[in-house]
């Protein structure tokens, strides 16, 4: 169904759909990787809970000492789309001929991008950028609108930016803010909140897997399982566990290991 622009979007569908699946979700679940004779749970938390505030602001935490020099708004004009899906597949893509703009014409640069919704339910994004102190509103707005863009607002940081208090606002706001339309199209959407460039990334380590630490994906388990094993066996309870494979181990707790599985 086609929108074109108008104000006011029904967005009730949606909304029950993401009710439905966040409600199976926080059921509670663990990861379960091996690797020889070592096997790690790792809490299953998605990225609508406060757990995963809670982990996301440790993982950012690098970000802090990053200087950025500008701040960027991208928005987009509703009626140039037919859907809103439209402008949530457009708008990544449009990003990315203007990253590759920037850096032809400034050279490299750093980025942290975030996604946000607005009350009408559309997408903006916001862009915090390290390594160029100054760029032409003119000429952004010109490049922005030649790839099907609305407008667009500059303006240089002068001090410091605490980048992870940054993100989270909108993690607050956009994912756990009481009004959960904007939680819910992002779900629809599968769209990330928030990116950064491949320095930043580095960083924070975020593109080290745990399959390159030799760990093999075995589905997952139950919360209680996890906590009820931990208990037995004197081990701290927490988002990560991380225990010694042994025939004992197996035979206690086959459901657990997934012995029941094999065969």
């Amino acid at each position: 169904m086609a929108d074109c622009g108008i104000e006011k979007l029904d967005l009730r569908l949606v909304k029950v759909h993401f009710g439905n699946w966040d409600e199976h979700y926080r059921l509670g679940r663990y990861v379960r990787l091996f690797k020889e004779d070592e096997c790690l749970f790792i809490r299953a938390i998605n990225r609508f809970s406060e757990d995963y505030k809670r982990r996301l602001r440790r993982k950012l935490w690098p970000l802090r000492f990053v200087k950025f020099d500008l701040k960027l708004e991208l928005t987009l004009d509703p009626k140039r789309f037919m859907r809103l899906s439209d402008e949530f597949a457009f708008i990544d893509p449009a990003w990315a001929k203007v990253r590759s703009w920037l850096f032809k014409r400034y050279g490299h640069f750093e980025f942290l991008k975030v996604l946000e919704v607005q009350k009408t339910g559309r997408p903006h994004l916001h862009v915090l950028i390290s390594g160029i102190s100054y760029i032409p509103i003119e000429d952004l707005s010109a490049i922005w609108q030649k790839y099907g863009g609305g407008y667009v607002w500059i303006r240089p940081i002068e001090n410091r930016v605490d980048a992870v208090s940054y993100v989270l606002k909108y993690v607050n706001k956009t994912i756990l803010g009481e009004d959960r339309t904007y939680a819910a199209l992002l779900f629809a959407s599968n769209k990330r909140m928030f990116s950064m460039s491949y320095s930043l990334r580095d960083m924070l380590g975020v593109r080290k897997k745990m399959e390159k630490q030799g760990y093999a994906f075995r589905g997952t388990i139950g919360e209680s399982e996890v906590k009820a094993f931990c208990v037995e066996e004197n081990i701290v309870y927490d988002d990560f566990v991380r225990t010694e494979i042994t025939t004992e181990i197996l035979y206690l707790y086959p459901q657990l290991f997934g012995v029941l599985d094999i065969g």
